[in-house]
Order: C-alpha cells, then sequence, then structure tokens
C-alpha cells in the first residue's frame, strides 16, 4: 500500500511499478482508478506536440465510422437535440460537425486548439468527450467542470479505454504507451464519479464507452 491517495475518491492505492518505462502508477484500493505519478506526466507544450501528430479529419471514413458508433451507443437512445458541447475536440471537430448533421446546435472546446471560445455561458443538453478522460491530470476537479456545464437531465457520453483487470496485462497495454495518456478509469471508477457527482450510468460497454445523465 502506497502513501498516495485516489485521486477520484481519496481512498488508499498500490504502487504498480513498470520498469519498461520506468514509470510509476498508482491504483486505488476502492474504485479501481489507476493514474500515473505525477513527476511522470509531461509538460504542456510536449503534450501539444503529440496531439500536433494526430490526423484525424471528416475525410478519414474509418475515423468517421468511430464517431458515428460511439454516437449511436452513447447518445442515440437518451437525447436527440438542443445545445451540445464537445469537450476536447481536437485540431479538427469532427465530433462537432456530425452532432450538427444530427441536428444539435453544436459548441466546441479544447484546452490546445479550442481554449478561448465561450463555452461556458450556456447549460448543454449533451457533452460528448472523446479520448480526453484519459489526459486528465486533476480528473475530479476536469469532470466536476463539465458535470456543472449539463442541464438537468443532461447526458455526458464519453470515449476512454477501460484498462485491463490485470496487472502485468495493464504493464503491457498499448494505450498507456502514449506519455500523454496519465488517467484511466475502469467501469468500478466511473460508477464511483457517477455516485460522487450524482449521475445515472445510462450505457457502458465495458470497454471504452459509458454515458450518464445527470439527475
Amino acid at each position: 500500500m502506497s502513501n498516495i491517495k485516489c485521486k477520484i475518491c481519496e481512498s488508499h492505492t498500490t504502487l504498480i511499478l513498470d520498469t519498461q518505462f520506468n514509470h510509476e502508477y498508482f491504483k486505488c484500493g476502492e474504485c479501481d482508478f489507476i493514474f500515473q505519478s505525477n513527476v511522470h506526466h509531461v509538460s504542456y507544450e510536449e503534450e501539444r506536440n503529440v496531439y500536433d501528430k494526430h490526423n484525424n479529419s471528416l475525410e478519414d471514413e474509418k475515423y468517421v465510422a468511430r464517431f458515428e458508433n460511439f454516437l449511436d451507443k452513447a447518445t442515440g437512445e437518451f437525447v436527440h437535440k438542443g445545445d451540445s458541447l464537445d469537450y476536447g475536440s481536437g485540431p479538427e471537430p469532427v465530433l462537432s460537425v456530425l452532432l450538427e448533421r444530427r441536428g444539435f446546435n453544436s459548441y466546441i472546446y479544447d484546452r490546445h486548439y479550442a481554449k478561448d471560445v465561450d463555452y461556458k455561458s450556456r447549460k448543454y443538453d449533451l457533452i460528448t468527450s472523446t479520448e480526453v478522460f484519459e489526459h486528465f491530470h486533476e480528473p475530479i476537479c476536469d469532470i466536476k467542470n463539465i458535470v456543472d456545464l449539463l442541464k438537468e437531465k443532461g447526458v455526458l457520453a464519453v470515449m476512454t479505454m477501460f484498462p485491463p483487470k490485470d496487472i502485468e496485462v495493464f504493464k503491457d497495454w498499448w494505450y498507456r504507451r502514449d506519455p500523454t495518456h496519465i488517467s484511466f478509469y475502469s467501469l468500478k471508477t466511473f460508477e464511483k464519479i457517477a455516485e460522487i457527482f450524482n449521475l445515472e450510468i445510462l450505457y457502458s460497454d465495458d470497454k471504452s464507452i459509458i454515458s450518464f445523465r445527470k439527475k
């Protein structure tokens, strides 16, 4: 047991030593949240350099199909119109365009590519956040900021890879090799998040997609 408290529920954690990259992670004994030691976090500039290498656009049919599948599963049955926010929209806001095509009034925010937009002046019926939660340095603060922007009964739809349950498998997991991926949430973690923020879990594939409704 380590002396580092969980960033989600403040319970005790267990140290995970990664000899491959000489990194330290901590896994919560209560909610299963896994997070990288702060000393290994890359800078804002290094983070931006990684993101600039991503080449995702509306012309990429597989990328668009992945987002359409996400929207079908995470939002299709639960919210159909209103104001939407893509939180962490990336260099090209593909998801925002797809939401507009579905009839939403779509807005974006991104801490690198759309950080000066006035996204806090309204509340949203739907907030999407795809491949973003794994980058959170202080997840409770970031998630609170998101939940505060939801209307009552609003939907939050998240895409992020759930970590392997076996620690040895986690150590070889490709997803954590991205130096900007520092926070990993299992279904149990998201259940704790739902409890903390008074959210109802609407859907989860227990792999990479989960959606909530604000009670």
